[in-house]
Order: C-alpha cells, then sequence, then structure tokens
C-alpha cells in the first residue's frame, strides 16, 4: 500500500530522514514512535507531500507521489492533527463534508455521508450535525477531525499526534473508537505518536525511530519481548519489558499495610477496618513481629466472648509469609496455589514489611506488559 525506497529528507546540513525503507501492507495500522526530532512527523509529512523528500521514492499503490498533483494527493489522503483545524464558521456537518464538496459529490450523497460517519461514533445526527465546533468539547472536537478524514473513504489516512491534547480520558476514549473503527474499515493508516503506551495500544506494528533512522519495525509483543538494542529498550520503558519489572516481592508490595497491636479493642479495631476500606488486619507487637491476621468474620464472631485483638489472634491457622528478598513469582505461585487473599511479607527478622494482595499482583502484571502512567 505504502512503500518508501531510499528516502531521505535534509535541511541543510542537518540529516531529518536517512535512507528509509518501509513497507505498510493494506490495511495495516502502523504507528510510527520515537524521541522528539527523531524524524517520525517528517516521515509522516513526506507521504502527502506537505514536506517534499530531498530523495528516494515513495509509493501509494505503486503509484509515486512526487508524480501526482499534490492538490489531487491530498484529497485522496485523510488527515488528522492535534490541532484538528475545524472551520469555526462552519456547522459540523459542513465541517466534516469539505472534501466531499471540493470533489463535487451530491447535496443528498454528503448529507448520508455525514450522518452515516457522525452515527458510527455514537454523535446523534439531529443533534450534533447542525453544531458549531465552539459548541462541542475537545474530544467531540477530535472525533469531527477524524470524521472529516474519513468522509471520502480515503484509502490512507494520516495521524500526527491526534489524541495529543485531550485529557487521559479522552485520550483513551477516543484511542478506544479509533480502534473499533479501524477493525470495521480496516483502512491503511499511519500513526504519529510519542506516547508508547497509545503505540501499544493501537499498533498492528511499530516503527522505532531515532535520528531519522528506523530502529526496529515490530508487533506490540514482538517489541515487548524483543527490542532490538538498547535504545528500544530504554524507550519502552523497563517496567514493560517481558516481566523485568516483576524482579522481587519488593518491587511489587504494598507498603504501608493496615495493622494493629493485639491489645486493641475488638470494637476499636472494627473501626478501623470500616475507616480503611479493608476486610482483614494484620497483628504485629511492638518490634512490628507478624502475630498472624484476624478478618473481619473472626471479629464479629469473637466481638461477645474476647475483648481484644490479641485474645483472637492466636486462634487462628499460622499465616503464610513470604521474605522481601523472594521472587515475585514465588509470591505469584503461593497466592495461586493456596488461594490466599493476601500474602505478609516480612525481613530477615520476621519483621512485616509489606503485604502482597490480589489487587496488587495485577497491577504489577499489567505494568510490566502496558508500563506505569507515571513513568
Amino acid at each position: 500500500m505504502v512503500k518508501f525506497t531510499n528516502v531521505v529528507k535534509t535541511y541543510g546540513e542537518h540529516v531529518a530522514v536517512k535512507n528509509l525503507n518501509l513497507e505498510i501492507p493494506e490495511g495495516e495500522l502502523v504507528v510510527l514512535i520515537g524521541p522528539s526530532g527523531c524524524g517520525k512527523t517528517t516521515t509522516l509529512k513526506m507521504v502527502n507531500r506537505l514536506i517534499e523528500p530531498t530523495s528516494g521514492d515513495i509509493f501509494i499503490r505503486d503509484r509515486n507521489v512526487m508524480e501526482l498533483n499534490p492538490v489531487a494527493l491530498r484529497r485522496e489522503i485523510g488527515y488528522v492533527i492535534q490541532q484538528i483545524g475545524l472551520f469555526p464558521n462552519m456547522t459540523i456537518e459542513q465541517n466534516i463534508d469539505v472534501v466531499p464538496r471540493l470533489l463535487g459529490w451530491p447535496a443528498e450523497k454528503r448529507k448520508r455521508r455525514v450522518y452515516e460517519l457522525l452515527e458510527m461514533v455514537g454523535m446523534e445526527p439531529d443533534i450534533y450535525a447542525s453544531r458549531y465546533p465552539t459548541e462541542l468539547s475537545g474530544g467531540q472536537q477530535q472525533r469531527i477531525g477524524v470524521l472529516r478524514a474519513l468522509a471520502v473513504e480515503p484509502p490512507l489516512i494520516l495521524m500526527d499526534e491526534p489524541f495529543g491534547a485531550l485529557d487521559p480520558i479522552a485520550r483513551e476514549t477516543l484511542q478506544d473508537e479509533l480502534k473499533s473503527l479501524q477493525a470495521r474499515l480496516n483502512k491503511t493508516t499511519i500513526f504519529v505518536t510519542h506516547d508508547m503506551d497509545e503505540a501499544l495500544k493501537l499498533a498492528d506494528r511499530v516503527v522505532v525511530m531515532n535520528q531519522g533512522q528506523v530502529v526496529q519495525v515490530a508487533t506490540p509483543e514482538e517489541l515487548l519481548r524483543k527490542p532490538a538494542n538498547d535504545f528500544v529498550a530504554s524507550f519502552i520503558g523497563k517496567n514493560r519489558l517481558n516481566g523485568e519489572a516483576l524482579q522481587s516481592v519488593e518491587q511489587i508490595m504494598l507498603l504501608n499495610p493496615v495493622t494493629v497491636s493485639p491489645q486493641l479493642g475488638l470494637a476499636e479495631g472494627l473501626a478501623l477496618m470500616k475507616r480503611r476500606k479493608v476486610d482483614t488486619v494484620l497483628v504485629v507487637d511492638e518490634d512490628r513481629k507478624l502475630l498472624g491476621g484476624v478478618a473481619v468474620e473472626i471479629l464479629d464472631r469473637e466481638h461477645k466472648r474476647a475483648k481484644t485483638i490479641g485474645e483472637i489472634v492466636t486462634q487462628e491457622s499460622p499465616l503464610p509469609t513470604i521474605n522481601r528478598r523472594a521472587s515475585a513469582k514465588e509470591a505469584f505461585d503461593m497466592m495461586v496455589g493456596e488461594k490466599l487473599k493476601y500474602l505478609p511479607v516480612i525481613d530477615e527478622n520476621n519483621a512485616l514489611v509489606g503485604l502482597v494482595t490480589r489487587n496488587s499482583m495485577v497491577d504489577a502484571l499489567a505494568s510490566a506488559v502496558w508500563g506505569d502512567e507515571g513513568e
């Protein structure tokens, strides 16, 4: 569908893109990613000739883009940018059917297409078609930008950081909608982003670039499991790489489990559970040595007989624990094999230092694949 052959782009002595060779099959969503200045946006803009290559060839369905009229070429390619670029003096319907109008589509056909596209993204046409861009949220405006790119059913769509200016919730929603649209429409799409999470979520293949060169082309799974070199591994982020974040229990445990002393009264213990929204507390002595755990059912069962938590903690069977130096896999195996709701983590002196829960285990596994948002 799209083929780059020995493509070079220079600005004076600066080489923005170096000897790029890449093929993108029909219907594939390819994400270009890399640090600022790596050449990803330059590569994208050379496809529709917003930037002219210095040398080399770019083909779309075996047609060399340099041999095509640039205006006609751009009308055949959908283009979505971060700034959206909706015309403020036009209604949503008029914004979406800009290119169909330029191509001479009949009014009725344009209207049908606009309504079809709005329904595709869950925007009621009778409500939104007559509105103006200023009457929409940022996420809704970006949807219209995507629909405008789809209006003439182009074989190729270029997207340059289209969701970069949106808040995280709107961004995730639009990512989901794009995946759904791609599954239905099967459009060849080149998508530029600086966000690795976005790339891994959306791409059929990821093209990692650095200093104007392609460093690795791979599926998200291949990229995570076999980064080509240290640069790719570093750019992906250590917490995304095939379990590297899951080496020890200390890396996945919660640091502040809810603890009580054995002298605490049962009513106080119950109030603490309610306040901290937990169903179990860990009982420790003054040296933080773990004495056991007490679940809310035990408190309820024993509240008439006992006065302090220390009186009931010894009645429970010995509590499984794990040393903080143990591997995360060992903790996972214990929790799954013994069907534990939680697993206290102790140090070499048997003092409590943390807690592994089912939630913390799931979070750690997800982090190993998708990365921490805060990273």
